[in-house]
């Protein structure tokens, strides 16, 4: 399978090609008409990625649904957010798709609720390039190896399953599930990924002017402490620990990014003042959302203002074929975050001026 990991948007090659025959001189017309204006360019739709294979989120849904012998209820196409880490909501819920995998979900609540749990939840993700995926988090130190089974508890089970180069990783949690259930669940999702592979087929990503760009790239620390009116470090998301499967996908094969603009660099101890989570190629994702409200943002395409799934004030903004989210703490001061995304557009889109 062909994948190109990152691929920078704006990159064109203009071929010019010259015959051996002169070009003869012609005079014009004195009563030739102006040649048209040249037509304004026309913008790319936005689209959402196509799988790899045929496989869908009914296949999976319906899977899951044998196992623990009932429907959840409120499956989605995205990655859940139950016992997850906390750059998961928003982009990062997308990035299955853009790796031209499928990110499956039910028993989500619309927002995390300490005091109460959900009877049952499961999310579940395919996608193809598990080699490669595999061969990276094993360099980056990955705790556990992408692929290597499934474990069931009383309550819960975590699979980990390979087939040919189509991998499948997820979670499933509800009473109905004991240890013994290992055997049974693997027989239902081998069976999901077996048709995987079997219309594997080759996945081109799209275009992206953020992939692979660097936190220090789009706003150095100075300038977030310009403006946030505070001392500010960029935290290393690294020091948070734990590199497995969603990482190597998101970071190492999208190249997306989550910059953590904190009080200090440890990531346990010091606060969070504004953090930025990106989806390259991820305008698609940015208009399916159903929640927010519309608001001007210099710079950005559209921009919607909400509530993420831990109650954190957001600001998404759709950058041509790119999405990108900035979060407040709950806690924190959210009244620079604009000025925060416009220097960080602007940044992105026009590059930075010279030094004088």
């Amino acid at each position: 399978m062909r994948l190109r990991l990152l691929a920078p948007l704006g990159l064109a090659t203009v071929l010019v090609m010259a015959g051996c025959t002169p070009v003869p001189d012609v005079s014009p017309s004195p009563s030739a008409s102006a040649p048209d204006p040249t037509p304004t360019p026309t913008e790319e739709p936005i689209v959402a990625p196509e799988a790899a294979f045929d496989v869908t989120c009914s296949d999976v849904n319906s899977a899951v649904a044998g196992v623990l012998g009932a429907s959840v209820g409120g499956e989605k196409d995205v990655l859940g957010l139950t016992s997850t880490p906390i750059w998961y909501p928003g982009p990062a819920q997308h990035m299955m798709q853009q790796a031209g995998g499928i990110a499956c979900s039910a028993g989500d609540p619309v927002q995390l609720d300490p005091n109460s749990t959900s009877p049952a939840d499961w999310s579940i993700a395919v996608v193809p390039g598990a080699q490669a995926i595999i061969d990276g988090a094993a360099e980056r130190g990955a705790s556990d190896i992408p692929g290597d089974g499934i474990r069931c508890f009383t309550g819960s089970c975590t699979i980990e399953l390979r087939d040919g180069d189509v991998l499948m990783t997820g979670s499933l949690r509800s009473s109905a599930l004991v240890e013994s259930d290992a055997d049974r669940v693997r027989e239902a999702m081998a069976g999901v990924l077996a048709s995987a592979v079997a219309t594997l087929r080759d996945f081109e990503p799209g275009q992206s002017k953020i992939a692979g760009a660097r936190c220090e790239t789009l706003l150095t620390a100075q300038e977030a402490s310009e403006i946030l009116g505070r001392e500010v470090v960029i935290m290393d998301y690294t020091e948070l620990g734990g590199w497995g499967t969603a990482a190597e996908i998101y970071f190492a094969s999208e190249g997306a990014q989550y910059c953590m603009y904190a009080t200090g660099p440890d990531p346990y101890g010091d606060p969070t003042l504004v953090a930025l989570t990106t989806l390259p190629s991820g305008a698609w994702a940015f208009e399916k959302l159903d929640a927010g409200s519309p608001v001007s943002l210099t710079g950005a395409d559209a921009a919607l203002t909400g509530v993420d799934f831990y109650g954190r004030t957001v600001l998404d903004a759709r950058v041509g074929a790119d999405w990108l989210r900035f979060t407040v703490p709950v806690g924190e001061d959210a009244s620079s975050v604009t000025s925060v995304a416009e220097a960080t557009i602007e940044h992105l889109t026009r590059g930075r001026p010279a030094p004088q």
